[in-house]
């Protein structure tokens, strides 16, 4: 409309760049001198005026200039002034700008060509000028809509492919490396902090941009008790409030983004002093949408794993279970199974005693042995018992907020969580299963609680079956021990040469029998008493019982005899265990065994050796006998070898 010379100013680059805008604008004509300082001034001075209206400000000089300033609309894509100047009143050649595009607002762009200048008028110019005010600012808010719709698009393009990234991840650190990157990159902010949260566990401090995590300290509880009671959407919290979660924390404003899809909460991503668009809030939540669903997805994946290496490590565990012979050794194994499988560092497996209705610790992990042996629970009473009598388990957070319990926490447990199962086989009640303290340091859930019933569903009936065995092997064991003695009894010895009879035959293999009587025992009971008789007799039998070997069979043939089978020894080693016998026998005390001949207790053996002096049973025996009556003959406490001598020989009755 007019030949303008046109260029843009910046604040930021201070009066050199005030200094070099007007000399751009301001070109001398025909010869004419060139800015004075006053000039400067006055440019400074309609600056300074329009600062704070923000509005147009037009003046002429003396050099027939009509100059204008004129503010524009702030954003940080835009310089803060256009200013231009136009000749009026003169004829000749004159510097204009003929177009202009808006620069980066660190730059000052100019672009001119020359021509003859056509007469303008201060009316014409100043009409020119007020029209430029009217254009420019709706040139310019076209070109800002312009921009920020490229800008958008160019991030929410980002978005979506940082979402699709996302999707690829395959842990969760990686997941939380892109979002953090794309917040900072992509919207420039300042402060952002990251909390975590897995299901069963405390909330944690992820991660931290623009502040000292050591700094803060989180308080679990009122951000739990806040998350518990929020929705999913975002919310912007006054700083005062939201410090009460984050203890030395300092901040004017809060907003909350939490990490989460429907009911399950995966924690919260804060952005910290700064007040968002509409349009970034929505693409950040779009962002933090993708990372809620992906962790969700590694949730779902890692927990479908864990379910298949529990279902392995089950198999594994109730087939080492079925190995088990010893009850003892089965309730051990079963608490550290079930305490494996839950991550517990303690717990302890009861079992019931029903001739007196307690509850007593057979096995415990995590406390000290013999507190726990002298540990019982009588039924119906405390924890344990209330489970045991209810008939139903026990899961608890946190034991001094329960109301079923309200107990203050001992300090042996580091947690306030534990487990309390009963154990029942076809509505028996067998005993209770207690696990405590998760190595980790969150609560126990229901998921753990389901986890160990599965165990417990599997080894309860060994438990039982155990019971029903010992019980089994109890009463064999009466039926082939002697009651009074705890050795075998003749029906066991009778049963076992026959054994190895067939075995020593078989292989072409010596064995031996030893008879041992002793002697004057009739008198030491006349003189003590039956009482100290049988006391004798427990502790000779304990002392044969150690002197033997393991290979041997020591039995109590009747009354003060003992048998002991020797197999895969030939008579010459037999001397050396039966002597071993008669000495331990004679060096120990019994008491009143002064009142005897001898002036102590002690024994008498006979040896007969398979095959040499019997291949049956009886003949054995009867050989064996022979050489004990030959010892007793002799004087007894003494050890004789049968010989074939001693058939037909007249012995007297020396037993005893």
């Amino acid at each position: 409309m007019a030949p303008f010379n046109l260029t843009f100013y910046s604040e930021k680059n201070g009066r050199k760049g005030l200094v070099d805008a007007i000399r751009e604008v301001c070109v001398p004509l025909d010869g004419d001198t060139s800015c004075t300082p006053d000039c400067y001034r006055g440019w400074e001075e309609k600056l300074s005026q329009i600062s704070l209206a923000k509005r147009l400000s037009v003046k002429s000089c003396t050099h027939g200039f009509l100059c204008f300033v004129l503010a524009l609309p702030e954003n940080r894509n835009l310089p803060d002034y256009l200013i231009g100047c136009v000749a009026f009143e003169h004829q000749g050649r004159i510097t204009h700008v003929t177009r202009a595009q808006t620069p980066d607002a660190s730059d000052t762009t100019i672009v001119k060509s020359k021509q003859p200048l056509r007469s303008v008028s201060a009316p014409e110019a100043e009409l020119a000028i007020r029209e430029i005010s009217h254009i420019l600012p709706q040139i310019l808010d076209g070109q800002i809509h312009t921009l920020s719709l490229s800008r958008t698009t160019q991030r929410l393009e980002a978005v979506q492919k940082l979402n699709r990234d996302l999707a690829d991840c395959t842990d969760v650190d990686h997941a939380m490396d892109i979002v953090s990157e794309a917040l900072v990159v992509l919207f420039n902010l300042p402060r952002i902090l990251i909390v975590l949260q897995k299901p069963g566990q405390a909330m944690t401090v992820h991660s931290t941009l623009g502040l000292d995590p050591d700094s803060l300290k989180l308080d679990q509880k009122r951000l739990a008790e806040y998350l518990d009671g929020s929705s999913c959407q975002p919310r912007v919290m006054p700083g005062n409030e939201f410090t009460e979660f984050f203890h030395g924390l300092q901040t004017r404003s809060a907003h909350i983004f939490p990490i989460g899809v429907k009911d399950c909460r995966l924690g919260i991503i804060v952005i910290l002093d700064l007040d968002l668009h509409s349009r970034d809030q929505a693409m950040i939540e779009l962002l933090i949408n993708g990372l809620a669903a992906r962790l969700v997805s590694l949730e779902t994946a890692a927990s479908h794993q864990q379910e298949i290496q529990f279902s392995a490590r089950l198999i594994s565990m109730i087939s080492d279970l079925s190995l088990v012979t010893s009850s003892k050794e089965l309730y051990q194994k079963i608490l550290e199974m079930a305490a494996e499988l839950l991550s517990a560092s303690s717990g302890s497996l009861m079992l019931l005693n029903e001739s007196d209705g307690t509850l007593k610790i057979e096995t415990a992990k995590g406390m000290n042995p013999a507190l726990a042996k002298a540990m019982s629970v009588t039924f119906g009473e405390g924890i344990a018992g209330h489970v045991a009598k209810s008939g139903f388990p026990m899961l608890v957070n946190d034991i001094e907020r329960d109301k079923r319990v309200a107990y203050r926490n001992r300090p042996r447990f580091k947690t306030k969580s534990f487990i309390s199962l009963p154990l029942e086989s076809e509505g028996r009640l067998i005993g209770v299963l207690n696990l405590a303290d998760k190595s980790n340091g969150s609560s126990f859930t229901e998921k753990d609680l389901n986890r160990v019933k599965s165990f417990t569903g599997y080894a309860i009936p060994m438990i039982a079956r155990a019971a029903t065995l010992e019980k089994v092997g109890k009463f064999e064991q009466l039926a082939i021990t002697d009651p009074l003695t705890g050795l075998y009894n003749r029906r066991f010895l009778e049963d076992r040469l026959q054994e190895e009879f067939s075995r020593s035959g078989r292989h072409k293999q010596n064995f031996c029998i030893i008879l041992a009587d002793l002697d004057n025992f009739k008198m030491y009971n006349d003189i003590c008493g039956h009482l100290a008789g049988d006391q004798v007799l427990r502790k000779v039998a304990s002392l044969l019982r150690r002197t033997a070997r393991d290979m041997d069979v020591v039995s109590r043939y009747g009354g003060e005899e003992f048998c002991i089978i020797l197999p895969g020894t030939c008579k010459k080693e037999s001397v050396f265990v039966g002597e071993r016998m008669r000495r331990v026998i004679e060096v120990e005390s019994f008491p009143g065994e002064s009142h005897l001949p001898l002036g102590r207790l002690t024994i008498s053996l006979g040896i007969a050796s398979f095959p040499a002096d019997g291949v049956t049973a009886n003949e054995l025996i009867h050989a064996s006998d022979l050489a004990l009556y030959q010892a007793k003959a002799m004087g007894r406490n003494r050890l004789v070898l049968f010989e074939p001598s001693l058939e037909g020989k007249a012995l007297p009755a020396l037993r005893g």
